[in-house]
């Protein structure tokens, strides 16, 4: 029997990385201080505006620091 060949254009699924430590720190305490603001009185919705415009920004340092040349 032959065996199959993979090309090298085709690349296999990777694996879901699982988040490390300080990544499940990081989330811990966003949805903490959502839950804070909300007891505190702070409508659902604007909690949740918080939380994306938080994530927004987030994600761009995250991006702007993977750029950086040297790194």
């Amino acid at each position: 029997m032959k065996k199959r060949q993979q090309h090298a254009c085709v690349q296999k699924p990777a694996a879901p990385e699982r988040l490390n430590g300080p990544e499940a720190v990081v989330i811990i305490i966003v949805i903490t201080v959502c839950a804070v603001l909300v007891y505190a009185g702070m409508p659902v919705t604007a909690a949740m505006e918080v939380l994306a415009g938080g994530g927004l920004i987030g994600s761009q340092v995250a991006r702007r620091t993977s750029l950086t040349p040297g790194m």
